[in-house]
């Protein structure tokens, strides 16, 4: 994926925050970047924090109040990448390789005024051009911009995604390449799944129901930021021994039917016995964005994300005026061209059934099937599916 003689190529890369957590990894990643630039490439690199340093700096917060200022959040957790990207800029200058490093703010990344998980509203890289004209490298702290009101956001967990792909498109760049430690999108969580395969290529659309359902290697907003500007993603380990998996609008050559599962344990599931439209929508303007809602007749039910920091369980009032059951749950998803069809849906849930897991409900989309299950059978779940749907391959 490395482009080599010719026109001067723009790559964009992006290294997770496992590739800079010590002294000798940073030097890879300078040397490796360095490489780059000598064979007549423009390289622009975005960097996420150290380690555990984010978790580190929230934590810090949170001795002082549960509740920290959103505004200041943001202002903290944005230094662990300002970190990052100063002592990479710092490596690259001492192997002799003109660097300079930007925050989100300087290098023109503007976003709307939501704190700690804003959206990129628009790009403006005149800084970063200038410098590439110059010859130097340009490194990015990922996962931050500066919103219309002029503050410092940040863009939610595995933001710097996000950054490099807005980033990539402003540029207009030759390869948007997202380097971590994981070398490619598999069909199912490895560590989960040991019949997981890696993925040569995905479209947009099955990767973002990946990422929307518990696939952590691209966030979904980073993944839709791609879809709308036509960028194709390179994911790969940041070793560089892995050809990685491209994420692009089509893949060439047939799509197979099921082409992975993803997984989120733990979430919740609201089931109201009373049909009351009003108090239902009167719930759900407060409760933050669902992660899934279930029709079925007049009776509504509705999944929450434990991770979404609005997410609002209705108070005990409210359930009981709904005679509503809040219970946890596994979602499994299931992702692919045909995913939706009826042969896969009642085979898997079939399949579970013969194995004793019942499922609670199921929704099709246009290239998934999500399948809510009672708390704690998900992984067994995505094994016993994988198997079916996908197989070992071996």
């Amino acid at each position: 994926m490395i482009m080599e003689g010719g026109s001067m190529a723009v790559i964009v890369q992006k290294y997770g925050g496992t590739s800079v957590q010590d002294h000798d990894l940073v030097l890879r990643v300078a040397q490796r970047v360095a490489d780059l630039r000598k064979r007549g490439n423009d390289v622009v690199v975005v960097v996420s924090a150290r380690g555990e340093t984010t978790d580190r700096l929230v934590q810090e917060a949170r001795r002082f109040t549960d509740a920290p200022a959103q505004r200041e959040l943001d202002m903290l957790m944005s230094a662990g990448e300002r970190i990052s990207m100063s002592l990479l800029a710092i490596a690259l200058n001492s192997i002799g390789c003109p660097a300079v490093s930007f925050t989100g703010s300087q290098a023109g990344i503007v976003t709307d005024t939501r704190h700690t998980d804003a959206r990129v509203l628009e790009v403006r890289p005149f800084r970063v051009v200038k410098e590439l004209e110059q010859g130097n490298v340009v490194v990015i702290g990922g996962f931050q911009g500066v919103s219309t009101a002029k503050d410092v956001t940040t863009l939610g967990r595995g933001g710097s995604d996000t950054t490099a792909i807005a980033l990539a498109a402003a540029l207009k760049a030759d390869l948007c390449e997202i380097l971590t430690d994981v070398d490619a999108v598999h069909t199912a969580d490895p560590r989960l799944v040991p019949t997981a395969r890696p993925i040569d290529e995905i479209a947009y659309e099955d990767m973002a129901e990946l990422a929307r359902f518990g696939a952590r290697i691209l966030k979904e907003e980073a993944v839709r930021f791609a879809e709308r500007t036509g960028i194709e993603i390179h994911i790969a380990g940041s070793d560089g021994n892995h050809t990685g998996t491209i994420v692009l609008k089509r893949p060439h050559g047939e799509e197979p039917s099921v082409v992975g599962l993803s997984l989120l344990e733990n979430q919740i599931l609201l089931s109201p016995r009373r049909s009351d439209h009003a108090l239902m929508t009167q719930w759900m303007e407060s409760a933050g964005s669902p992660l899934l809602i279930v029709h079925s007749g007049d009776r509504v039910d509705v999944v929450m994300s434990r991770d979404t920091p609005e997410t609002s369980v209705p108070d005990d009032s409210l359930k009981l005026a709904l005679d509503m059951t809040v219970m946890d749950v596994d979602v499994v998803a299931i992702v692919g061209s045909r995913a939706a069809c009826g042969e896969v849906i009642t085979g898997s849930i079939a399949e579970l059934e013969r194995s004793g897991t019942k499922c609670i409900c199921s929704v099709a989309t246009g290239r998934s099937t999500l399948l809510v299950l009672p708390d704690g059978n998900g992984v067994r779940a995505e094994l016993l599916l994988h198997n079916l749907l996908i197989g070992s391959g071996q």
